[in-house]
């Protein structure tokens, strides 16, 4: 019985790595997207802590300059909050993208070991067919030589 050789075995396994680099880029997307989100939580719990603080600045004596310094912290902590908006909506399109090369990239892989079960299974049938005329032909001899 001869070996089963698939043709295109270099270009899938080429198709398997490609898809795992595509599973490493969305994942280290999908952190990226998740250390943006943090960063977010942290600027928005600081933002609320300076905000308590200043609530309770504001019940005792407190000079102006105190409150300036208070509200210049807060609006700039509302800004950073407002450009992490920005970068987490980025890091999502970012993340999309990769999944969809990582999807795109699978179908790809897939396709390729669909066409190597089939030349498989067309294989086989060869091979059953090539082992059944063998042994025909044994079965022919015997018969024959027994006969004769």
């Amino acid at each position: 019985m001869a070996k089963f050789v698939f043709r295109l075995q270099t270009y899938l396994n080429i198709k398997e790595q490609l898809e795992e680099q595509k599973k490493n880029e969305y994942g280290a997307a999908l952190k990226k997207l998740e250390d943006e989100r943090e960063r977010k939580r942290k600027l928005e719990h600081e933002l609320g802590d300076n905000i308590d603080m200043f609530q309770h600045t504001l019940r005792t004596a407190i000079a102006i300059v105190e409150i300036r310094r208070y509200n210049s912290r807060i609006e700039l902590l509302k800004t950073w909050i407002v450009e992490q908006d920005e970068r987490i909506k980025s890091a999502e399109r970012f993340a999309e993208q990769k999944r969809l090369e990582l999807v795109e990239a699978m179908k790809e892989k897939k396709a390729l070991e669909t066409v190597k079960e089939r030349n498989y299974e067309e294989y086989l049938i060869e091979e059953n067919h090539a082992e059944q005329i063998t042994v025909d032909g044994i079965v022919s001899y015997k018969y024959s030589t027994a006969e004769g």
